[in-house]
């Protein structure tokens, strides 16, 4: 009987033996299959981040200053069940190390418009005018009043849509923007030409018609994509270019109750109705630094740095007109002053901004301090020095315009 027992034992012994080497051969063959996936993860985002490094860089050999080769429609893969699903710009598509080329292109088009500006020696967009005359020169050597354009970068949520209207009202301003059907060489409303410059398709479709759209007498281009709509403007009619700015933290609390309920966007969220903010703020899908990722042209997964902010000054400080959405009264005062609009009435400006607001969006405020706000603070980090360098830059635009003004003979 203990004969039996002891021979027993050592069978379970010798059972117990072979499968725990299983189970460490097991461990072993999958530690190294994660480690093949991660580095390959790891080689995709490194190619991604060097080939969209080229984007702004026609030495490299891009294709700038021309559309995107026509590209048949594809359809995304689903994408797997989560809590949160990303923002409009990435909604319903698989991560960036999971996609092929043609989809990279696709997402590629819908973040930065899908055509890219020439660049002058210093990489900046080449028909776009310096916010200064050159010294010792007349303005009428510098800008060409009867062929110039403005450019106007429309940041979302930041006084644009109240700004246009005065432009259009107060300042009889005629601009390009799609608000009757398909887009057509008229003028469907009061100085609106009916053309698209606002989204890639529109944008595509303009880029073909751009000459007879400066030809139409507009005065105005405006764009929600700075290197798409700079692409638009030629050696014969360049753009000056003025934006305005707002706290990136505002901008991301306004944006997210404003596509949960602005059924008439193309960037309507409804399943944003399910979450808070606070969610939204915390999840990985929240896009980031967007100003600084469109004036640079890289995607949301590329890593910034702090080359890239510089970049971001550069062309700010050299090629756009600023202005600060928490000062409208006197954001509208210089770009009246800087350009030489004339006012169809007294105070028609002052009566928009203070009686007519537009597509305002009351909405709660997260608490300045909070977990919440310190929490943006990090992931907008470089749209917030961005954002502080721009108020620099509006204080110091006076000097500017006093410049601008004696160049016109106007005086101080």
């Amino acid at each position: 009987m203990g004969m039996m027992t002891m021979k027993r034992s050592a069978q379970v012994g010798s059972l117990f033996a072979i499968i725990s080497s299983c189970l460490l051969l097991a461990s072993i063959v999958t530690t190294r299959h994660a480690a093949v996936i991660t580095n390959e993860d790891t080689q995709l985002q490194q190619n991604d981040q060097s080939s969209l490094r080229r984007l702004v860089h026609p030495q490299q050999r891009i294709m700038t200053g021309r559309r995107l080769q026509e590209q048949p429609e594809t359809k995304l893969p689903p994408r797997p069940a989560v809590k949160l699903p990303p923002p409009p710009a990435v909604a319903n598509e698989v991560a960036p190390s999971r996609l092929n080329e043609e989809q990279k292109k696709q997402r590629i088009k819908a973040f930065l418009g899908g055509i890219y500006p020439h660049l002058d020696d210093d990489m900046l967009p080449k028909y776009l005018r310096d916010t200064m005359p050159r010294e010792k020169l007349s303005v009428m050597d510098v800008w060409d009043v009867d062929k110039d354009i403005a450019f106007f970068w429309h940041i979302p949520k930041a006084s644009g849509s109240t700004l246009k209207n005065i432009m259009n009202f107060c300042f009889d301003l005629k601009r390009a923007e799609n608000t009757d059907g398909l887009p057509s060489m008229e003028f469907k409303r009061n100085n609106i030409l009916n053309m698209d410059t606002t989204s890639p398709d529109g944008l595509d479709k303009s880029f073909e018609y751009r000459e007879e759209i400066f030809s139409s007498g507009i005065d105005l281009i405006v764009s929600n994509y700075f290197l798409a709509g700079a692409a638009l403007f030629t050696e014969g009619h360049r753009g000056r270019t003025f934006t305005i700015m707002r706290h990136p933290i505002e901008i991301a609390q306004s944006l997210f109750h404003y596509r949960k309920k602005a059924k008439w966007e193309r960037t309507y969220r409804e399943d944003w109705n399910q979450i808070t903010f606070k969610d939204y703020a915390n999840s990985e899908s929240y896009i980031g630094n967007w100003v600084v990722h469109q004036l640079t042209g890289t995607m949301p997964w590329v890593q910034l740095t702090d080359e890239h902010l510089e970049q971001a000054k550069n062309i700010l400080k050299k090629r756009v007109f600023v202005g600060i959405a928490d000062q409208m009264d006197e954001t509208v005062r210089q770009l009246r002053e800087y350009f030489g609009w004339k006012e169809k009435e007294p105070f028609c400006a002052f009566n928009y901004l203070h009686s007519h607001p537009s597509n305002t969006n009351p909405h709660p405020l997260i608490e300045r301090g909070s977990e919440t706000w310190n929490l943006l603070a990090k992931k907008e980090k470089y749209d917030m020095a961005l954002y502080h360098f721009a108020l620099e830059l509006f204080a110091g635009q006076r000097e500017m315009i006093r410049m601008v003004k004696g160049y016109r003979g106007g005086g101080a």
